[in-house]
């Protein structure tokens, strides 16, 4: 059984004033291994969803997180969506 942390009762991320809830969707691309990169968890916290997504909990708003994800992961914007969990509870990716 995988703990996954929805609630962000255990946030690594320190002195979080605010919270924000992405998806993170991988599109017809390989999904990287997130664990290669230990920048990012210094700017989030994230739980796999499935083979191709993850859900994200940080500190940083959406433009912000989406340009600090593009300086650590180097992937093609259009290979990626990124948005918040909350616009994305209609579609169903699984």
């Amino acid at each position: 059984m995988t703990f996954r942390d929805y609630f962000h009762l255990f946030s690594t991320v320190s002195q979080q004033a605010e919270s924000y809830d992405y998806f993170l969707h991988f599109i017809e691309t390989p999904v990287p291994d997130l664990q290669r990169y230990p920048e990012l968890t210094k700017i989030c916290d994230w739980a796999a969803y499935d083979d191709h997504s993850f859900r994200l909990w940080t500190s940083l708003p959406l433009d912000e997180f989406e340009q600090r994800f593009a300086e650590i992961v180097p992937l093609p914007s259009d290979s990626y969506q990124l948005d918040y969990s909350y616009n994305l509870q209609d579609t169903n990716f699984f």
